[in-house]
C-alpha cells in the first residue's frame, strides 16, 4: 500500500506541477520595464532589498556572471506577489577556492546555468514578496510556477536546468515546504547569526553591562587594541574615491572565501549608498595614511544587517580589525533604535561571543531531469556548513 500511495502521489504532483495556477503574471528583463506601482505595492511588504532602488542598483553593477529576472502575478487586476530572480552561470570552480591542476579541470568542466529566486550577493529572503490578501501556500506555489516559466522563456539564450530558492530561515520553512510538491529538495546551509538586544538597551553602555564579565571584557580589549594602535572608527559617506578603497578591501575577504557564486563589481557600494539612502550604512577603521577595514549595513525594515565586510589581512594580523567592525555593527543598531541584528552565515564563533544566536537557514533546489537531481548533494557537498558554537555571553536574568 506504501509504494501504491507514493506512485498515486508522484502522479498527483506530475499534475500539479503541469496544471497552471489560474493567476496573470507579466515577465520583464529589467525592473525598469515592469508597473513601477504594481511592483511597489508588493514590494513594500518585503525586503528593501526588494525596493525598486535596489534592484536597479544590482542590475547596474551585476556580477559577470548573473543577469536579472522579474515577475508579477495578479490575481486579477491585482499584484499579489512580485519575484526578482538571477539567471547566473556557475563552474565547478565557484565552489573551490585553491586546488591541483587535474582538479581544476574536472571543476571547470561542470557548468551550469542556474536561476536563483533570490539574491546571490546577500543573504536571506530577498526574492520574494507577498501580498497579505493571498495566503501563504499558495503564494509559494505561484513562486514555483513562475521560476518554472522564467526557466522555460530563457530557452533561447541557453538550457537553464538548475533552480535554487534562496534563503529560508525560520517559519518560512514550513511555509514554503509546497514546493517540495514540485520536485524541489531542501538543502542546509550556514545558519544566521542573529543577535537580539533587550529593549532596555540605549546605548552602547547597556548592551556592555548586559554581558558576562568575561565577555565584556573581551569587547572592551578589543576596542582599545585598536585605539592603542593609532587607528579611529567613524562612519563614512560612500563617494567613488572611497568605494575604489573599499573595493580592494573586499576583494581580500572575497579573494578567500571557499565558495564564491557571485563576485560584485567595483561601483556596487557606491551605487548602493546613493539608491538606499540613510538604509545604508558603513563605517571605517582608519588612520590618516589608509582605510584598513569596512563594513557596511543594511537597514531593512526593524532590523539590521550586517553587509559586505573588507579588511587588510596583514594589519588584522596586528590587531583585531574584523572583531572591531562586528562591534560597530551592534554600535550602529543601537543607535538606530534596533531590537535585531542579522550577521550573516560566516565567522560563527566570533559572532556567538557577541551574543548572537543561530538561526538555521536553507534552500529549496531542483533540477529539470529527475535522475540529475542526485547532483544537488554533489555540488553542495563543496559547500561546507558550520555548526554554531554555544556561548553563555549574557547575564543569566
Amino acid at each position: 500500500m506504501k509504494v501504491i500511495n507514493r506512485l498515486k502521489d508522484k502522479v498527483k504532483r506530475h499534475k500539479e506541477r503541469s496544471t497552471p495556477l489560474g493567476f496573470k503574471y507579466v515577465l520583464a528583463d529589467s525592473i525598469g520595464f515592469v508597473n513601477q506601482g504594481d511592483w511597489q505595492i508588493v514590494a513594500a511588504q518585503g525586503s528593501v532589498f526588494m525596493s525598486q532602488d535596489y534592484l536597479a542598483t544590482i542590475e547596474k553593477f551585476s556580477p559577470a556572471n548573473t543577469e536579472q529576472r522579474y515577475a508579477i502575478a495578479y490575481s486579477g487586476n491585482k499584484p499579489v506577489v512580485v519575484i526578482a530572480c538571477q539567471i547566473a552561470e556557475i563552474t565547478g570552480l565557484n565552489f573551490i577556492h585553491s586546488c591541483n591542476e587535474v582538479k581544476e579541470k574536472v571543476a571547470a568542466s561542470y557548468k551550469e546555468r542556474m536561476i536563483v529566486c533570490g539574491n546571490l550577493v546577500s543573504s536571506g529572503l530577498h526574492g520574494v514578496a507577498f501580498d497579505k490578501s493571498v495566503d501563504l501556500e499558495t503564494a509559494w506555489r505561484v513562486v514555483a510556477e513562475v521560476t518554472y516559466r522564467l526557466r522555460k522563456a530563457e530557452h533561447l539564450n541557453g538550457a537553464v536546468d538548475f533552480a535554487m530558492i534562496k534563503d529560508i530561515k525560520g517559519e518560512q520553512l514550513a511555509h514554503s515546504s509546497v514546493v517540495e510538491r514540485y520536485s524541489y529538495r531542501k538543502i542546509k546551509t550556514d545558519p544566521d547569526m542573529v543577535l537580539t538586544l533587550d529593549k532596555s538597551i540605549n546605548d552602547f553602555d547597556d548592551y556592555l553591562a548586559m554581558l558576562t564579565s568575561k565577555y565584556r571584557s573581551k569587547v572592551k580589549k578589543i576596542a582599545k587594541a585598536v585605539e592603542k594602535n593609532g587607528y579611529r572608527c567613524e562612519q563614512v559617506e560612500v563617494t567613488q574615491e572611497i568605494d575604489r578603497k573599499l573595493y580592494q578591501l573586499y576583494l581580500n575577504v572575497e579573494n578567500k572565501s571557499t565558495t564564491r557564486l557571485a563576485t560584485l563589481p567595483e561601483g556596487y557600494f557606491c551605487g548602493l549608498a546613493e539608491s538606499l539612502g540613510d538604509k545604508f550604512v558603513c563605517f571605517v577603521i582608519q588612520n590618516d595614511e589608509a582605510i584598513v577595514g569596512f563594513i557596511s549595513i543594511i537597514i531593512d525594515g526593524d532590523k539590521a544587517i550586517a553587509y559586505y565586510v573588507g579588511v587588510d589581512y596583514e594589519i588584522n594580523k596586528q590587531m583585531p580589525v574584523y572583531f572591531r567592525l562586528l562591534q560597530l555593527v551592534i554600535e550602529c543598531a543601537i543607535e538606530r533604535g534596533l531590537k535585531t541584528i542579522s550577521f550573516g552565515r560566516t565567522a560563527l564563533e566570533p559572532k556567538a561571543n557577541l551574543g548572537a544566536k543561530p538561526v538555521d537557514a536553507y534552500v529549496w533546489a531542483r533540477h529539470r531531469v529527475p535522475v540529475v537531481n542526485f547532483m544537488l548533494r554533489q555540488l553542495f557537498g563543496h559547500i561546507p556548513y558550520e555548526e554554531a558554537p554555544e556561548r553563555s555571553v549574557v547575564k543569566a536574568q
